[in-house]
């Protein structure tokens, strides 16, 4: 990265044709940004971790080395703002490429001014998620097996560490927060994105999904979110009768299905 622009906005710019990598790259160059540009998909999510990119501008047409959509690979292991490129002539495809979790979305031909312009437009939306640590304050969540650490931002299933992106986080959170109410996308959406948020609703159901199969691998007989069809979600039946079995036991002591246990690190 060039030293005049260290603190400038981050995009990775994932473009499969040479030409129009190159052309993007300079025009967000000279609308102030730090760009990086790899070649191939593999480069593109190694870059996604080490590079911390505020913006990802994604060609649909770029695929990872199982054949998965890299737009959607990408947007179920980072947080940043997803700017999809697709290809003239398939505007009907945008809509599901929105549902699928990407914060905008454009149809070739498109200028390199426009795509700066638009990631701008996306850098000037709020995501009002916590991101301060305090070490007097950090709680514990728990119920029955899941634990979430807020002070350390862990997840945990039965000692079992997941993996989880910032939104996962906070998302999951909220709704263990009030394990017996329904959340509906909009309580949501304001909770982790913040009351500005401009988009479709249907990301939550992306970054949920996500979530979801993260905990599958380690909850394979549970299933710990579950979907009100029409409201919202909540947390399960199944993840709220283990926290009262095991409450019952002795196992994990004070907690019931109204009321999950939080408890200070001090």
């Amino acid at each position: 990265m060039e030293p005049n622009t260290q603190f400038s906005p981050r995009v990775l710019l994932a473009i499969d044709d040479l030409r129009l990598r190159r052309t993007n790259e300079a025009g967000l160059r000279s609308a102030g940004f730090a760009v990086s540009a790899p070649s191939d998909a593999d480069a593109v999510s190694v870059l996604a971790e080490s590079f911390s990119p505020d913006v990802l501008v994604v060609d649909t047409d770029m695929h990872d080395k199982e054949s998965r959509p890299l737009y959607q690979q990408l947007r179920s292991a980072t947080d940043s703002y997803l700017l999809c490129i697709e290809s003239a002539g398939r505007d009907r495809a945008r809509v599901e490429i929105l549902r699928s979790g990407a914060d905008d979305a454009v149809s070739m031909p498109v200028t390199p001014d426009e795509i700066a312009a638009r990631c701008h437009a996306m850098l000037r939306r709020p995501r009002e998620m916590r991101t301060d640590w305090d070490p007097v304050q950090q709680t514990v969540i728990t119920l029955g097996p899941l634990t979430i650490d807020t002070g350390r931002h862990e997840i945990r299933f039965t000692e079992t560490e997941v993996s989880a992106t910032r939104i996962e986080f906070s998302l999951l959170e909220h709704l263990c927060r009030r394990p017996t109410e329904v959340a509906s996308r909009d309580a949501l959406l304001e909770s982790v994105w913040g009351p500005n948020w401009v988009g479709d609703t249907h990301v939550v159901d992306v970054h949920l999904s996500n979530l979801r199969r993260k905990l599958d691998k380690v909850a394979s007989d549970m299933r710990i979110i579950h979907t009100v069809r029409g409201v919202g979600f909540r947390i399960s039946n199944e993840l709220l009768d283990a926290a009262e079995e095991l409450a019952s036991t002795g196992a994990a002591s004070s907690i019931r299905p109204d009321e999950v246990e939080v408890t200070a690190d001090v």
